[in-house]
């Protein structure tokens, strides 16, 4: 098992640097909406301000407001270092859900789920008199990212990658554990509870995005409905202008009649 213990150091030193990028990823968030709550909602107040965590060589992973892409690995690569940990330790491990545990696909397909309804929740914060594109992109970089980075963690990943290759360490480690002697009965269990987890998944993948879907097409219609506000809201004030100019035009012409007159009176 001594084997083991560099691969177990790199993966606890990424996890390490995992959840310090999750960490800078909340204070930064922390600090946005602080200075979002301050500026009381107004986009224009946060023009020149970016978020910032407090450790500024992680703040290139501050590409979300909801946490979620840098949370995603951070418990990934903790649940791969403990399952080496119970390796080296000469523990007896079932493969069924190795390195990681019963249901994790769901979770960060959920995470994804919630960082994308939270990029779009957060929209309905913004002030609408100065709510501008970058504003609506900010949002939409919170949803997308959080979206992508559940995908490429559970089928890029996780499910191709890590398993499998976790799953050879545990076999030639000896210590992978069955439900008894039989291990071709074993091995079909597995394979069943697998076909039925997956079957599972891709119902509630199919539910997710059909609720994704719901979601935008709604925010689609917000957003066109804003728009044509927008749009009124400014024929509105440019016709007034307009309105006010001539009026000004029209007093200094009345003005300008009378200044003749007195002029010329007094010649």
């Amino acid at each position: 098992m001594k084997k083991l213990i560099p691969l177990f150091l790199a993966v606890f030193a990424a996890a390490v640097v995992s959840w310090l990028a999750f960490a800078n990823n909340v204070a930064a968030v922390v600090n946005w909406w602080s200075d979002f709550i301050a500026a009381g909602g107004d986009s224009a107040g946060l023009a020149a301000k970016t978020a910032r965590g407090f450790i500024p060589w992680l703040d290139w992973s501050v590409v979300d407001y909801s946490a979620v892409t840098t949370f995603i690995p951070a418990l990934g690569f903790t649940c791969m270092a403990l399952a080496l940990g119970r390796l080296i330790a000469g523990r007896r491990t079932s493969a069924a859900e190795f390195p990681f545990f019963k249901g994790s696909d769901q979770l960060n397909v959920a995470l994804g789920l919630f960082g994308t309804l939270w990029g779009i929740i957060v929209i309905g914060y913004f002030n609408l008199d100065t709510v501008s594109m970058a504003d609506l992109m900010q949002c939409l970089h919170t949803a997308l990212f959080s979206t992508l980075m559940a995908v490429v963690w559970v089928f890029m990943i996780d499910r191709p990658l890590v398993r499998p290759w976790f799953c050879r360490i545990l076999a030639r480690s000896g210590l992978e554990e069955t439900d008894d002697g039989d291990l071709a009965q074993a091995v079909d269990r597995l394979v069943v509870r697998l076909g039925a987890a997956s079957d599972e998944f891709d119902r509630r993948q199919r539910e997710y995005e059909a609720a994704f879907e719901r979601r935008l097409a709604e925010y689609e219609k917000e957003f066109s409905a804003r728009q044509r506000e927008y749009s009124e809201f400014f024929a509105r004030r440019i016709a007034e202008l307009e309105k006010q100019t001539a009026e000004e035009r029209s007093r200094a012409a009345s003005a300008n009649e009378k200044l003749k007159a007195v002029a010329a009176a007094l010649a």
